[in-house]
């Protein structure tokens, strides 16, 4: 089984059944097709679930989560919204006639709260986000996660883990090495340099 997780800023997508096929609300999720990869059953169930656009989504640069539901385990992959939030938009409203609504992280877990597996699995998504620093975009509101990992974070062990302050570090490399500069760090963090500064475009 495999499920998407749809994000933009710091909002993720749930999913309901309008033909009561189930209660409440879920993470987006469906048996993946004989010949497609992850990534590639990922993008294909959240379109059909939700009933978008393929190209209205992109996958995140990031190792799937797993929902470990005993027996079944789901692995959930992180996609990123191509399109930016509609004018006016507010997220954390439910529309029951709509397919799917938009939620932050506190949200999400309260509307998944007979789900501990689903919670779980954004527990793990969240720090895996905000982890990621440059791979994942921070626009549109922030990082999905943020409300928690913010502070969860603050509370790590010396030195902490302040990817923003790597972030910087990493756009004076880049800058070092357009002035022809011969120390041009890790070529990892350049990748990651690159990746950043076409987020949100």
């Amino acid at each position: 089984l495999v499920g998407g997780l749809i994000l933009r800023g710091n909002h993720c997508v749930l999913i309901r059944s309008l033909s009561g096929e189930w209660e409440g609300m879920r993470l987006p999720w469906a048996a993946a097709d004989k010949d497609e990869s992850g990534a590639e059953a990922a993008v294909r169930i959240v379109s059909e679930l939700c009933e978008i656009e393929h190209t209205q989504v992109r996958v995140l640069d990031l190792a799937p989560v797993t929902v470990a539901v005993p027996g079944m385990p789901i692995f959930l992959h992180a996609l990123y919204a191509v399109d930016p939030p509609p004018a006016g938009f507010v997220g954390d409203v439910e529309d029951p006639e709509d397919l799917y609504d938009w939620y932050t992280f506190p949200r999400a877990m309260a509307a998944l709260a007979k789900d501990a597996y689903a919670r779980a699995a954004l527990v793990t998504m969240a720090c895996a986000l905000a982890a990621a620093g440059g791979l994942v975009p921070k626009c549109w509101g922030g990082v999905f996660g943020q409300e928690w990992t913010t502070p969860a974070f603050q509370m790590l062990p010396e030195p902490g883990l302040n990817l923003d302050s790597e972030d910087e570090n990493e756009e004076g490399a880049a800058k070092a090495d357009a002035s022809g500069s011969k120390d041009r760090g890790h070529p990892a963090k350049r990748k990651k340099t690159s990746q950043s500064q076409n987020d949100c475009s």
